[in-house]
């Protein structure tokens, strides 16, 4: 595939703002760390042209803190690597953003889910290769291969999987390279739904996504 990673397709309206209180980000930080350590979640030479790849958000009031753009490098985040998104709208493909960093290119994505599903609160977005070939096997949901990430396009098809779901949900990003996307209700919830299907890929064990995924 010849994407390009890591660059921020919608019109940003950013502004500095003040970081999360370490409350607000603590599951965030700690499934990072796991994601991380599987390395489905982070930055190295050999992939993706050496750009991060992978991030996570939570909803907090109208909006959610998200992982800031190219974070993956870093072992552990802290307050300042996040961003709040404060509203978006997906037609205009526009996000406004602040707190100390630049949100994930990856946030209208996010956005989209949250837009859709009120009760959803979570969104974890990694890259998973064997998962994401394993998709259709498993009977994952995908978005069309044509549809780039950060796209307007790549937000209405998440929004359009998501929206009928049953929650945590675990979709298949088809044109955006090794791009898994898992939303839910609850932290616990959505990255238990993700490893599970992670398991799932590696034993290569055929299931229906709407038991197995889905409870």
């Amino acid at each position: 595939m010849t994407e390009v990673e890591g660059v921020v397709k919608f019109q940003l309206h950013w502004r500095p703002g003040p970081a999360p209180g370490a409350a607000e980000i603590a599951e965030l930080e700690s499934w990072r760390r796991r994601f991380r350590a599987l390395g489905v979640l982070g930055q190295e030479p050999g992939r993706y042209g050496g750009v991060g790849f992978g991030n996570l958000s939570r909803r907090s009031g109208a909006g959610f803190w998200i992982t800031a753009t190219q974070s993956g490098a870093l072992r552990q985040l802290g307050p300042e690597g996040y961003s709040r998104v404060e509203s978006w709208d997906l037609a205009a493909n526009a996000v406004w953003a602040t707190g100390p960093a630049q949100p994930s290119s990856e946030a209208m994505s996010h956005a989209a889910a949250y837009d859709r599903r009120p009760e959803a609160a979570w969104v974890f977005h990694v890259h998973a290769p064997e998962l994401w070939r394993a998709a259709t096997h498993l009977g994952l949901p995908a978005t069309a291969a044509d549809i780039a990430y950060g796209t307007p396009a790549m937000a209405e098809a998440v929004a359009a999987i998501v929206a009928p779901a049953a929650l945590p949900c675990v979709l298949q990003m088809r044109g955006h390279e090794d791009g898994i996307l898992a939303v839910g209700a609850t932290a616990a919830s959505t990255g238990s739904a993700l490893l599970r299907a992670m398991a799932m890929a590696a034993a290569e064990i055929p299931a229906q996504p709407s038991r197995a995924l889905r409870r």
